[in-house]
């Protein structure tokens, strides 16, 4: 598999994780509809931040914080940046360009362990990207249903 080839279906999430912010009012971005579930952009944030963390770890981001890297460090901690909807989403699509772009620069082995955690290749860890990405967008769904919110079709 080449690098094109292991990127496309994270690119894939990435679009329709677009599809979760269609129609969401800047005020929603933000809120818990229950204290123990994250909001909409924590959950963006998440997301962008694990594509940091495992893709491009030196990348700047307002998501590139280590409070939104594990349910169990943000439940807790509600967070809420001046960010409206369009700016949450851009900032995603901004980071996952720029490490795709990482990753076709640097060609790692697809085979070959990241530096970050031993039991994960570079290979596996881009399939887990687009899974990881498509999960937590399905909880922005059920985020925006839960709080009576219209959505596209998914």
């Amino acid at each position: 598999m080449t690098h094109e080839e292991a990127l496309t279906p994270i690119d894939s999430a990435i679009w329709e994780m677009s599809e979760a912010f269609d129609g969401l009012q800047d005020a929603d971005v933000w809120v818990r509809p229950n204290p123990r579930l994250l909001s909409i952009g924590e959950l963006a944030a998440h997301v962008a931040y694990g594509e940091i963390r495992w893709m491009h770890p030196e990348l700047e981001s307002p998501f590139n914080r280590e409070d939104v890297g594990y349910y169990f460090h943000s439940v807790n901690k509600p967070l809420g940046l001046p960010m409206s909807a369009k700016e949450v989403y851009d900032e995603v699509k901004r980071v996952h360009e720029a490490c795709r772009q990482h990753i076709l620069e640097t060609r790692p082995d697809l085979k070959a362990t990241l530096p970050q955690r031993e039991d994960w290749t570079w290979g596996y860890t881009l399939q887990y990207m687009a899974f990881h990405v498509a999960y937590h967008t399905g909880q922005m769904y059920s985020v925006r249903h839960l709080m009576g919110h219209e959505t596209a079709d998914n």
